[in-house]
C-alpha cells in the first residue's frame, strides 16, 4: 500500500462502488448520531436562513394584507335546535327520495311528532 500517493492519484482510483460505500457509511453514522446532530442542524439552518434573508438579490415587493372583519357567531340553543331539525328533514327527504324505507322509518322515530306521516295520521283520526 502506497501512503505517499497524491490526492489526484487517489481521486483517479475512486469509482462508483467506493462512492456507494462512503454514502452507506455516512448514512449509518447519521442514523446512529442523528440525536447528537440535531443542535448542529438547527444552528446550520439558522445560519442558512440568515444568509437567505440578508441576500441583496431578494426582491422586495409590498403585499397588501386584507383582513375581513368577521363578527363572532353567537349560537343560541334555539339556533342549534333549528339546525338539527333542518338536518333531520334533509336526511329524511333524501332517504325518501332514494326509496330507503327503513331509513325513513328510523328518521321518523327520531322526531316522531315532526314526521309528516305521523302528523297526517293524527289529523285523519
Amino acid at each position: 500500500m502506497n501512503y505517499t500517493e497524491t490526492f489526484e492519484e487517489f481521486a483517479s482510483k475512486v469509482g462508483p462502488m467506493d462512492l456507494a460505500l462512503y454514502a452507506g457509511v455516512g448514512l449509518i453514522l447519521w442514523v446512529l448520531f442523528k440525536d447528537k446532530l440535531s443542535p448542529v442542524q438547527t444552528l446550520l439552518g439558522g445560519l442558512v436562513e440568515k444568509f437567505k434573508n440578508a441576500s441583496p438579490l431578494k426582491p422586495v415587493t409590498p403585499v397588501a394584507v386584507v383582513v375581513p372583519s368577521v363578527k363572532p357567531v353567537v349560537t343560541t340553543k334555539e339556533d342549534i335546535f333549528f339546525k338539527l331539525i333542518v338536518s333531520w328533514k334533509q336526511t329524511r327527504d333524501l332517504a325518501a327520495e332514494c326509496g330507503c324505507v327503513k331509513a325513513v322509518e328510523v328518521a321518523d322515530q327520531m322526531f316522531p311528532y315532526l314526521s309528516p306521516v305521523v302528523c297526517g295520521d293524527k289529523e285523519s283520526t
